[in-house]
């Protein structure tokens, strides 16, 4: 049977979405392709006629990673905060229990370890849908310019993705609790302001 276009371009866009949560649950290695067809109740062989490999779908894939699920929340949630709260509202929804006990976690905890073991296309890919994310993240931030905003930005997701990395690792609940309060405490006092410039 043949599809119509528009048919086959949905198709594609549900395997990006399937995919993208998946890797967020079981991590790239984690996630075959037999089984990601079969949950979308498409053949393993239909595959190919969207993908020429596994390495073209986690590419393509890294655009819904980082917009999509609890990342596509918070951000929606920030953005719509009263101005100069958007900080705060990244942090708290960031290292919140919720986020920690999700089966499914952000592309920078999840994924980032993976990723250095990928192929250059794929790895430039994951960083050019991380930076896209990174540019929403850096113009709530306060800061002397565009550039000084993002880096800013990077510093604290990556500071807060190491910070859920362990935090999900942690075997005793309320010691996990206590961690993700600190670091809530600490990440919005550290962002929340501009840095002092230094004295010349």
């Amino acid at each position: 049977m043949r599809y119509s276009r528009q048919h086959k371009g949905e198709t594609h866009n549900r395997l990006l979405k399937k995919a993208a949560k998946e890797f967020r649950r079981k991590g790239v290695q984690g996630t075959g392709i037999a089984s990601l067809m079969g949950q979308l109740g498409l053949t393993h062989g239909g595959f190919y006629a969207h993908f020429d490999s596994k390495n073209e779908l986690i590419a393509q894939a890294t655009g819904p990673m980082f917009e999509d699920g609890l990342a596509g929340q918070m951000l929606a949630a920030a953005e719509a905060a009263p101005k100069g709260q958007g900080v705060r509202v990244i942090v708290n929804h960031y290292l919140s229990t919720q986020h920690r006990d999700s089966p499914e976690t952000c592309a920078l905890a999840g994924l980032a370890g993976e990723m250095t073991r990928q192929p250059e296309p794929v790895r430039n890919a994951y960083i050019s849908a991380m930076n896209h994310r990174l540019k929403r993240i850096a113009a709530l931030l306060p800061g002397e310019d565009e550039k000084a905003c993002f880096d800013r930005a990077r510093l604290l997701m990556a500071g807060m993705a190491g910070t859920m990395m362990i935090a999900k690792a942690m075997t005793d609940r309320d010691v996990s609790d206590h961690f993700l309060e600190q670091a809530r405490a600490f990440y919005a006092a550290a962002f929340e302001s501009a840095p002092q410039r230094k004295a010349t």
